[in-house]
């Protein structure tokens, strides 16, 4: 009710407005209507009568000159008539105002005797406004005096207040019309409208005219839940909260991990039991969380002794075993492309180079030639896992510094994140490698690059500066090749933090303990070296 009145009063103060505008108006058109009005008459009566008054007043004849007036003053709107002279003497009927004498007229009629046109004005007396109207009279071009005709104009205020009076009641039934249409528009129809909007809302109509607002109503939705999520877990990255970023922000997109280990190997053992077991990999601690929070696809190297008795015909198996939440996709590879690809050119190569050790890298062309075979093969397998034009596509460490390019050629749209989990050495150690050109244009077919260090990105980047013909921004940390735009960033990974360890909040000699423990050592005895010299927390 208060936003009915508030509307009923505004729209009462605008009627009201429009009233006072409309009467203003029309009582200035009609007063100028009725004065010219008036004004003809006048002109009309003295010329009917002009031969008359000429006449006696070339032969001096008061009375007669009196009577022709008193003729004239017979119409109901014309007062008083009367003749000055052309020596300013008064001839007028009964009851001339004295204020509107000769001298006067005269004044106002300068120069009555040259003018030769009429003159007019509304006077105010004690009985009301009247107009005076003063009409030259001329014989032969001689102007032998002037005749005054004195009308009413109380008719005038009359008839302004009686079409004031109409307008208003026009402007006040209008109101009242348009409030009762308003008022009964608002009580019946906007429940029904309420109601099919909330019916829409819920899908169980297909209006059209409210689908804009149902999309708008959507996208509030959508934004409100993605700042309540942000909200509640702007701290910490969980599954829950990793997913969601994954389906508001990158359309759900299936992830596919490419990685040398499998998160899961299975091996029969000697009693015959295949058994999945979970390696002892950084790479793999970090990442499988990732898998189980997103579900899709790693792809991985097939090692376990069991691991083609556990695969379907396309060489996947869901894992983990109690779970199965996400599918490995493993690949088969020889004996002599596992030596070349991953212990010729990938450990006995780029882990020493990358690394700086104390050992001169080697670099072998047949092991060269394995590692472009299966980083094309795993690439491929990629290509074969993707449901859609633009997968996400996570590449781990060195032993895929070509996967990107090649993947690039057979899914330009995919979201390629390659991460370099060793260091990445400095250009004049970089330059050592007989393959260092197509190793970097490998990785430039990434959409990021990822690093451990800020220093490691300086090291990439100056060796793209130093060997290939790149666009470096190094403002945004990102490099232009090929037309495409590669972003290099640094992301410290690190693994989950035991949930029991959370719980209890151990000490720092209780970690202590269970590192020691997970080693195998015992802290207070080994090879005679106290535990200071050992102790990873130092």
């Amino acid at each position: 009710m208060r936003r009915e009145a508030r509307y009923l009063l505004a729209v009462v103060l605008f009627i009201a407005v429009l009233a006072l505008l409309a009467s203003w108006g029309l009582d200035l058109a009609t007063r100028r209507w009725f004065v010219r009005d008036v004004a003809q008459r006048g002109q009309l009566a003295i010329a009917v009568a002009r031969s008359t008054l000429v006449h006696h007043l070339h032969e001096t004849d008061p009375a007669a000159l009196r009577a022709a007036l008193t003729v004239i003053t017979r119409d109901e709107r014309i007062l008083f008539a009367a003749v000055c002279t052309s020596e300013m003497r008064l001839i007028a009927t009964s009851g001339y105002p004295a204020v509107l004498s000769c001298p006067h007229l005269a004044a106002a009629f300068d120069p009555p005797t040259s003018a030769g046109k009429p003159w007019e004005e509304i006077v105010s007396l004690p009985g009301g406004r009247v107009h005076v109207n003063a009409i030259p009279l001329v014989e032969d071009g001689a102007v032998l005096g002037f005749a005054v005709l004195v009308h009413d104009l109380s008719f005038v205020d009359r008839r302004e207040g009686l079409a004031r009076n109409l307008l208003i009641g026009v402007l006040t039934a209008l109101a009242v019309g348009m409030l009762l249409i308003t008022f009964a528009a608002s009580r019946f129809s906007f429940p029904r409208w309420t109601h099919e909007m909330r019916s829409f809302l819920r899908g169980g109509g297909e209006s059209p005219e409210f689908r804009p607002v149902l999309q708008d109503v959507r996208e509030l939705v959508a934004r409100m839940a993605t700042e309540m999520a942000d909200d509640g877990q702007s701290r910490f990255w969980t599954p829950q909260r990793l997913k969601h970023v994954l389906t508001s922000e990158l359309g759900g997109e299936k992830v596919i991990v490419v990685a040398n280990r499998e998160p899961y190997v299975h091996t029969r053992g000697s009693d015959g039991v295949v058994r999945a077991i979970h390696p002892a990999s950084g790479l793999v601690t970090a990442l499988e969380p990732v898998m189980r929070a997103c579900s899709g696809v790693w792809v991985a190297h097939g090692s376990g002794n069991a691991d083609r008795e556990t695969v379907d015909e396309h060489d996947r198996v869901l894992v983990p075993p109690e779970e199965k939440s996400f599918a490995i996709r493993r690949i088969w590879l020889s004996p002599e492309e596992e030596k070349g690809y991953y212990y010729g050119f990938s450990n006995e190569g780029l882990w020493p180079l990358c690394h700086v050790v104390h050992a001169r890298p080697t670099f072998r062309r047949d092991d060269w030639e394995h590692y472009q075979i299966v980083n094309r093969r795993f690439a491929q397998a990629v290509y074969d896992e993707a449901d859609s034009e633009d997968p996400i596509v996570l590449v781990q460490d060195y032993h895929f510094a070509l996967v990107p390019a090649f993947l690039r050629e057979l899914l330009p749209r995919a979201t390629i994140l390659s991460f370099w989990h060793i260091p990445w050495p400095n250009t004049e150690n970089f330059g050592i490698c007989p393959w260092r050109d197509q190793i970097l244009d490998g990785l430039l077919g990434s959409s990021i690059v990822g690093f451990h260090t800020p220093a490691h990105c300086n090291n990439f980047l100056e060796a793209i500066d130093r060997f290939r013909e790149t666009r470096i921004d190094r403002e945004q940390q990102s490099v232009v090749h090929g037309g495409r735009s590669t972003l290099v960033r640094a992301y410290p990974i690190s693994i989950e933090w035991p949930s029991h360890w959370a719980a209890q909040s151990p000490s720092v000699l209780e970690c202590r303990a269970s590192v020691f423990a997970q080693l195998g050592l015992l802290p207070n005895a080994i090879l005679g070296i106290g535990i200071d010299r050992i102790d990873p927390f130092r």
